[in-house]
């Protein structure tokens, strides 16, 4: 924010916008006798978004997927053009997109019930598969493809591969934090301190800074929004909410997900969903909610059968257990059975299009499914179409998630996403108010709000553009809060 008073800037730790990795941190006393470095000063964008009357159409939540086509309604809606900058904020964070950045343009409708926003932005390729399996003819084995960077990861022909981290949209805004109106996002994200633990995480922690002050946030990533047109709804919070975690102490990375303290007991979720090791609950909680929907890893390891690799010292060094996926879906010889749900496997297809592989053989890779039919990577039919190709992947690779609807107060706000072949197009719906009193903004007001947008693309995971301090102002440029329609 252009007239931002520096001396408050400073009192906080500034950092990136919001990452599901980043927490809240204070930076500790230094021990040795010199000046500390000073905070990353966050950069702040004091422009305002003009909602305006109108009703956007959206397919539904798990239905069909949008043609990407924009109604007339949208002409009426003044757009907001805005530059996301992935920032320097030191400590190794966000190294290597330092200073990438996308254009973004967004618009905004709403009508008596909801709100709703048109998001495009342009990258340079889509990423939408998340962790996807892949064979290895040189090793006989499947592995995943990385989330991360790593110079260490490398395309067939020995050049570097970048991640493929799915696409993603954040959208941040304030419910009852003190220092959001004046510091937008940055008021929740802290780097270079390592709030209670022995070292300093690269990235720092995202919260806010005590139990009564709490963010909503709505989490656009690409792997559930194509399949399922949904957005993952979250809140931050000092933690304070959700209680101890498995390791029994309090869970300092903010970013939780709504059904963390509102889907209710254990009991309504059903068994297939339910996540036992995970246990959380609110401090008012009379019984304990558990975590359970939305996307689960396609992950398991096995033993091998047949013998040892001789191709590969890592089983051998594992006893002779490698990780392989849990379920597949079978195809026609040289089919893609994932394409007409956009690279997924969904919850409801474990079980019935879906078969559980039960064995892998050490020596081919073929994978042995419960229905007694195997999968083989090798055949001439398949060729390539199990392995990484270039810079990509093959038409069967599995997906390295399984994902479902989104239940509770975790699935109030549909999302509908679109490729255009330069960039993203995505349209979002929310109820003006949510039956959540806690965790979600209320618009109802229609009073002004301030907010902030990240974008992750081309791969990044954590690295994120980020455009904070804008404000969401309900009717035309130079209008006075208006009357709620009819």
């Amino acid at each position: 924010m252009k007239n931002l008073n520096k001396k408050l800037v400073s009192a906080f730790m500034m950092g990136a916008f919001i990452v599901l990795g980043l927490s809240n941190c204070k930076k500790k006393d230094e021990v040795l006798d010199l000046p500390p470095a000073p905070a990353p000063t966050p950069v702040l964008n004091t422009d305002t978004l003009y909602s305006v009357p109108g009703t956007a159409t959206l397919q539904a939540i798990g239905g069909a997927a949008w043609d990407g086509t924009i109604e007339g309604v949208w002409n009426n809606a003044p757009a907001l053009n805005v530059t996301g900058t992935v920032p320097d904020l030191g400590n190794g964070t966000f190294t290597g997109y330092v200073g990438n950045s996308t254009q973004i343009k967004l618009r905004s409708l709403y009508d008596a019930s909801n709100i709703y926003f048109l998001f495009e932005f342009a990258a340079d390729r889509p990423n939408v598969l998340s962790a996807q399996w892949y064979f290895n003819p040189t090793t006989h084995l499947w592995a995943q493809e990385a989330t991360a960077a790593s110079l260490t990861n490398l395309n067939p022909d020995g050049s570097y591969r970048p991640p493929f981290s799915q696409d993603e949209i954040v959208m941040m805004f304030n419910i009852s934090d003190a220092t959001f109106n004046t510091l937008s996002c940055y008021a929740a994200c802290h780097v270079m301190s390592s709030y209670g633990y022995s070292v300093t995480p690269s990235g720092g922690y995202m919260a806010t800074n005590g139990p009564s002050e709490r963010l909503d946030v709505w989490r656009m990533r690409t792997f559930q929004t194509m399949p399922m047109n949904q957005v993952n709804d979250c809140f931050i919070d000092d933690g304070s909410s959700i209680g101890l975690g498995e390791s029994g102490v309090l869970d300092k990375n903010m970013v939780h997900s709504d059904w963390q303290v509102n889907n209710g007991p254990a009991s309504s979720v059903p068994p297939s969903l339910q996540s036992p090791g995970v246990v959380v609950s609110a401090p008012t909680a009379t019984s304990k909610v558990y975590a359970a929907d939305g996307g689960f890893s396609n992950k398991q390891t096995l033993k091998l059968s047949g013998g040892s690799n001789p191709a590969n010292a890592f089983p051998a060094a594992n006893g002779g257990k490698v990780s392989v996926p849990i379920w597949v879906i079978e195809g026609a010889a040289g089919t893609n059975p994932y394409s007409s749900k956009q690279g997924a496997i969904f919850t409801s297809d474990t079980g019935a299009t879906a078969v559980m592989v039960i064995g892998v053989d050490s020596t081919t890779g073929i994978l042995h499914l419960k229905d007694g039919n195997t999968l083989d990577p090798r055949t001439s039919t398949s060729g390539t179409a199990y392995q990484q190709v270039g810079t990509g992947d093959g038409p069967n690779c599995i997906p390295g998630s399984i994902v479902s609807v989104y239940t509770g107060s975790r699935g109030d706000v549909t999302c509908n996403g679109f490729w255009t072949g330069s960039g993203w197009r995505f349209l979002f719906k929310r109820a003006l108010k949510t039956s959540d009193n806690v965790n979600d903004v209320d618009f109802s007001s229609l009073g002004n709000q301030p907010f902030g947008v990240g974008v992750m693309f081309n791969g990044a995971d954590n690295e994120h553009a980020i455009v904070a301090g804008l404000t969401l102002h309900f009717g035309q440029r130079g209008s006075a809060r208006i009357k709620k329609t009819k």
